[in-house]
């Protein structure tokens, strides 16, 4: 569940990663100029329209102000380029020029970053993607949502209806390698289940308010769907294109938003259900943790893993607390990595 680049092949993604599990040298750490504490942090983000970018932020942001890490850190800095990769080249070859000390990238594309990635690590500067993936072997590569993660809610999804039904899938964007990686899980699972129907695909790139008209047009078109299966992002605007429709509810998966979680409590006794997996907000705070460990000499992984939770409706209704944003994802704590902040501490930071 993400919006980013449009460009890179799964089978790129693939090699890179397989490249780092089978441990090719990073030599970031070894590159790195070992600068007194504390230090300057970049943050070179590409699109910046949908809420999981501007919470990986405010995770980062609270994660930074807790009192173990803020005394590490001189300064953030934070560019949003959007979508255009030239864009985010020069906001990273900026950073360089000011001499950060390590860049937390989410990339706009799986190699069109290398460059500067490389140019980064010349200078000694630790560079750790998260979010989207690249393929330097230069950086560090917080594990993303891919295949597990589309399987995984496949899997819960399947088992909420069954193993049988007519379905609609909403998917991300056309042609992205982290849509494909997910499509690649959830279809391995729908595969193995001959009861389950694929009525109609479309793409809403992750965005609520396109989920809500998609699944208008898939409503007046469709009245025999068993359920809904979101890559995550898109599960409000399809819960609210029920209610308008008056429809009745089917099950419908999705990623951990509290206004998913508060719909299913609101919807319940009128037959919603659904699925929520978990999107690991915390990564951009494990990415910041994996550069400070680097930047004080610490052996970092090369692939740094996260763990997504998974709800059912009953466990979702628990996680629901309509004080908090509709849009806040709920994952923000990780206490096997270390990173302990609460969703109610990343909240105050939207």
């Amino acid at each position: 569940m993400k919006l980013t680049r449009k460009t890179a092949s799964l089978g790129a993604v693939t090699a890179g990663l397989a490249m780092l599990l089978t441990g090719l040298p990073l030599n970031a750490a070894s590159a790195t100029t070992m600068a007194s504490k504390p230090w300057v942090i970049g943050v070179s983000n590409g699109y910046y329209g949908n809420t999981a970018r501007v919470e990986y932020q405010a995770e980062l942001k609270a994660y930074a102000a807790t009192p173990a890490v803020k005394p590490l850190i001189k300064k953030l800095i934070i560019n949003n380029a959007g979508t255009s990769v030239a864009a985010q080249i020069s906001a990273v070859d900026g950073m360089i020029a000011e001499h950060v000390n390590a860049i937390i990238l989410d990339s706009n594309s799986l190699t069109g970053l290398n460059p500067a990635i490389a140019a980064a690590h010349k200078d000694g500067i630790v560079v750790v993607a998260v979010n989207d993936d690249v393929t330097s072997t230069l950086a560090y590569h917080i594990q993303t949502v891919g295949q597990q993660f589309g399987a995984t809610m496949a899997q819960n999804f399947v088992k909420l209806l069954g193993g049988k039904g007519n379905i609609v899938v909403l998917r991300g964007i056309a042609g992205n390698a982290v849509d494909a990686a997910e499509a690649s899980g959830f279809s391995s699972v729908f595969s193995k289940y001959p009861g389950i129907k694929v009525l109609a695909t479309v793409y809403p790139e992750w965005d609520d308010a396109m989920a809500q008209t998609d699944m208008a047009s898939l409503l007046s078109r469709y009245n025999d769907i068993n359920g809904v299966f979101t890559e995550g992002g898109m599960e409000q605007g399809v819960v609210r294109a029920y209610v308008a429709a008056h429809a009745k509810f089917v099950p419908v998966t999705g990623t951990d938003e509290n206004g998913f979680a508060c719909q299913l409590k609101q919807y319940h006794s009128q037959g919603l259900e659904g699925v929520q997996v978990g999107t690991a907000i915390y990564a951009y705070a494990l990415a910041l943790k994996t550069a400070l460990g680097a930047l004080s000499g610490h052996t970092e992984p090369n692939l740094v893993p996260i763990q997504w939770e998974t709800w059912n409706t009953a466990q979702s209704i628990q996680q629901c607390n309509p004080k908090y944003s509709a849009g806040l994802f709920l994952q923000t704590e990780s206490p096997s990595a270390g990173i302990d902040v609460p969703p109610a501490v990343v909240n105050s930071y939207l």
